[in-house]
């Protein structure tokens, strides 16, 4: 798993510092978008040491047996420390957060630096470049290492957790809020590679094999840190990813209207601005399909079609009978006269888009030749 799942949240780490360091380099974002930098930086780093393949090519350049260990899990202190320090920009002035941003770097810098003297310490000769952490787990000095990283990691974490879900509910914009809820999720998995960690420390003395339960550290780290990664990034691309299903609805919302609005205006030309629009939109979308749901609400005006069946609450139905309505003044012998297309105004609640397309829907299946 470590072979796949960590080199997809390197790349997406890493791609995501690659998206975010134009806008760093121009020095137009504050302090806190510096430290999501750096936590893309630490996420990068983390899952690209963690990699067996690289893990065991800096213990052949370095010739220390298992370095990768302490680099990868000191920088997922600095993953920790920094979207806490993100954190406490947002929730600060500048001034105020920078004395509490220092605090926490130092606090962070303690813990790396006790953990680099336990692991030279620690007895950690033999290479190991997938199960090294559960491997060494209860023996001697990395124990008191493991736990002291594992506290240190779980209390930011915690934090980190509480602080993205007080967040989500006071921010304005909704792909923030979705945001930190997902770098919460991803922070929630943190935790649970924390409990599985501890349950290594006491697992030789209880005689049990950690082995058993290491998939939940390793999904805890990689879907947590997945969602992590997709969290703090959301707010960067979550409105373009919006902007494109909101022109992809707008374009089968203009088809789908097509044949009402077609059987509208050859029952009344004068109503259309613009006769030879098609089934396709090409540029102006959304001043085209604008202009196709004002002259459909035009046509119904004119057409002013009625049904002796009382309409139902359900919104299919009424769309229905509205389009059977439509089907019966349209053959009716007697059509209404003429009239010029009106001035364009405001759909009313009960005409607006989505319920005009249900309704040419409906009017398509009833009148199959028209679609």
């Amino acid at each position: 798993m470590n072979g796949v799942l960590y080199p997809l949240c390197a790349g997406i780490a890493w791609v995501s510092l690659l998206f975010k360091l134009p806008a760093l380099a121009r020095g137009d974002r504050g302090p806190a978008a510096v430290a999501v930098g750096f936590f893309y930086l630490f996420m990068g780093l983390t899952f690209t040491i963690s990699d067996p393949r690289v893990w065991a090519a800096l213990d052949r350049a370095t010739g220390v047996p298992n370095l990768a260990l302490l680099l990868s899990q000191g920088s997922v202190i600095g993953v920790a420390a920094s979207q806490l320090a993100a954190l406490t920009f947002w929730d600060r002035e500048p001034e105020r957060a920078r004395p509490v941003v220092r605090r926490q770097i130092w606090g962070s810098a303690a813990v790396l630096a006790a953990m680099a003297v336990l692991f030279t310490l620690a007895d950690l000769t033999e290479e190991d470049t997938t199960t090294a952490a559960v491997r060494y787990a209860g023996h001697g000095l990395y124990s008191v290492y493991l736990m002291l990283y594992v506290t240190a990691f779980a209390v930011t974490e915690y934090l980190i957790v509480v602080r993205c879900l007080r967040y989500a509910r006071a921010v304005d914009g909704a792909w923030l809020s979705r945001g930190l809820r997902l770098a919460a999720i991803g922070a929630v998995g943190g935790l649970a590679y924390v409990l599985a960690r501890y349950a290594d420390v006491v697992a030789a003395p209880l005689g049990l094999d950690p082995q058993r339960w290491e998939i939940v550290a390793r999904l805890g780290a990689g879907l947590g840190g997945i969602c992590t990664l997709i969290g703090w990034s959301l707010p960067g691309w979550g409105p373009q990813v919006g902007r494109v299903r909101a022109a992809w609805r707008d374009r089968r919302s203009y088809r789908a209207l097509y044949p009402l609005w077609s059987a509208l205006m050859t029952a009344n030309p004068a109503l259309a601005l613009d006769r030879g629009a098609g089934r396709r939109a090409g540029r102006d979308l959304n001043f085209r399909l604008h202009r196709r749901v004002i002259e459909i609400q035009d046509g119904l005006r004119w057409l002013n079609p009625t049904h002796a069946t009382p309409l139902p609450p359900d919104p299919d139905l009424r769309a229905h009978f509205t389009a059977l309505a439509i089907t019966d003044a349209l053959t009716a012998d007697t059509p209404p006269p003429p009239t010029p297309h009106t001035v364009a105004e405001p759909p009313p609640p009960d005409t607006d888009t989505t319920w005009l397309v249900r309704v040419a829907h409906a009017y398509t299946t009833l009148n199959p030749r028209s679609g």
